[in-house]
């Protein structure tokens, strides 16, 4: 069974109190219920105001579970002011590190519009790379290419397009994005700057140029503050450099395999935490430089347009114009470190308090708050997907981005529609990797 979001709200707390109890007393009589979607559809559409609860439920059991520990104090809450105040809302877009093995499937299955943005995003990753997302990201573990760095960054940033769709049509909009390193591509996509065509094909040429450089060097994270990992990069006579901040307490190292593994025992015998992010080259660096003139090359057609929203620059920290995006930009986005920390500074400043990482599971959301509670601020940090939940955790996420303040699509959300056929090209995909058909979605 779907996961489904219950959601409620009322004038008054105890307006909301007194609701909540009448739906405890409903799901744990002995009266037939409707299906479960209808049911909360119902709930959520029939009340209103600014005092705010939500559920994320699999199950009338999960449900009245849930409800007896929200009558009971025991569930976490908004407070109504910032209902009434909106707070301003960003999407984070994430680098390299939140893939795993499955990741869209069950969004592949269940949701029509995120299906439908993969296929899209799919027939131009085949035009300019000569593989299809879908398929690898259907394929068995031993099969799939995702451990290659040119299949999946674009796969990686098709999701993040594809998830972004799936939050629109759900009603919810950014009013800023971020993106880190390789999530730039998706964040100039959302904010109108590339076209998906444009990004795509960003996305697509980067990384296939980034595998000319690969095993001369890689990144790591490592809980360092910026101050401490420069002092570190200093003294490893070139071999080591700071390849982004992302937080004050949270820096990306860059530099050979040897000096980072050798970097990596002197820090964890110190009970310093540090990681080799899989997968990766040293971007961010000097190893990056014998491809500035080919991907100049590879991206000259580049027609960027004005940004509908803005976009807070991971390379220069501030917003970025859309006429900005051109090759040079994404050049700039390969080679200098990524201003993580100091462009979600500029966010929080300018009035965003709520993040919601768009990312298949978050990598981003430590090194946010991090940065808030350094700044003294307060935020509201949420997931686009977990391993193993993917459409729970982001049923989850939108209710408290309606707790927030935000208007969920309701209509659209509940709607229980039979997904369109598939077209020849989705078809054919689908047969290669040897799946069913796509899932209907019928009422649970």
């Amino acid at each position: 069974m779907s996961a489904r979001l219950f959601a409620v709200a009322a004038a008054t707390e105890g307006l909301l109190q007194a609701l909540l109890h009448a739906h405890l007393d409903r799901v744990g009589g002995a009266d037939a219920l409707p299906p479960l979607a209808r049911y909360c559809h119902e709930a959520a559409t029939g009340t209103g105001g600014d005092h705010r609860m939500s559920l994320a439920v699999d199950s009338y059991e999960d449900l009245r579970t849930q409800l007896e520990e929200a009558c009971a104090g025991e569930a976490a809450r908004v407070p109504a002011e910032v209902t009434v105040r909106r707070p301003g809302l960003a999407f984070v877009f994430a680098g390299q590190g939140s893939q795993w093995y499955g990741m869209g499937r069950e969004l592949l299955a269940q949701q029509p519009v995120f299906r439908e943005s993969m296929y899209q995003c799919d027939r131009m990753v085949t035009e300019f790379a000569g593989f299809s997302v879908v398929e690898q990201l259907n394929l068995p573990a031993k099969s799939a290419r995702l451990d290659e760095l040119d299949v999946l960054q674009p796969t990686m940033v098709s999701l993040q397009i594809a998830l972004t769709a799936l939050w629109r049509s759900w009603g919810i909009t950014p009013d800023a994005v971020i993106g880190h390193s390789m999530g730039e591509v998706a964040a100039a996509h959302t904010a109108g700057g590339l076209t998906l065509r444009e990004a795509l094909m960003v996305a697509c040429r980067r990384s296939a140029l980034l595998r000319r450089i690969a095993g001369k060097g890689a990144l790591a994270v490592t809980e360092l503050p910026p101050v401490k990992a420069h002092a570190l990069a200093g003294a490893s006579g070139g071999a080591i450099s700071v390849a982004g901040e992302n937080s004050p307490r949270s820096t990306v190292l860059a530099g050979d395999s040897h000096s980072l593994t050798s970097l990596g025992e002197q820090l964890e015998a110190r009970d310093v935490y540090f990681r080799v992010i899989k997968g990766t080259v040293a971007s961010h660096s000097r190893y990056v430089e014998e491809l500035r003139g080919d991907l100049h090359t590879a991206l000259r057609t580049l027609e960027p347009t004005p940004t509908r929203v803005p976009m807070y620059s991971t390379v220069s920290a501030e917003p970025v114009m859309g006429a900005g995006l051109g090759s040079a930009y994404w050049m700039r986005n390969l080679r200098e470190p990524v201003r993580f920390r100091a462009a979600v500074e500029n966010l929080a400043a300018a009035g965003h308090e709520v993040f919601l990482e768009v990312s298949t599971h978050p990598v981003l959301l430590s090194p946010v708050r991090q940065t808030l509670e350094h700044g003294e601020r307060q935020g509201w940090l949420l997931p686009s997907g977990r391993r193993g939940a993917e459409i729970r955790s982001m049923l989850t996420s939108l209710g408290t981005l309606y707790a927030c303040g935000r208007e969920p699509d309701w209509a659209k959300l509940s709607r229980q529609e039979r997904a369109d056929s598939p077209t020849p090209y989705q078809a054919a995909v689908l047969e290669a990797v040897r799946l069913p058909r796509p899932v209907p979605v019928g009422e649970a």
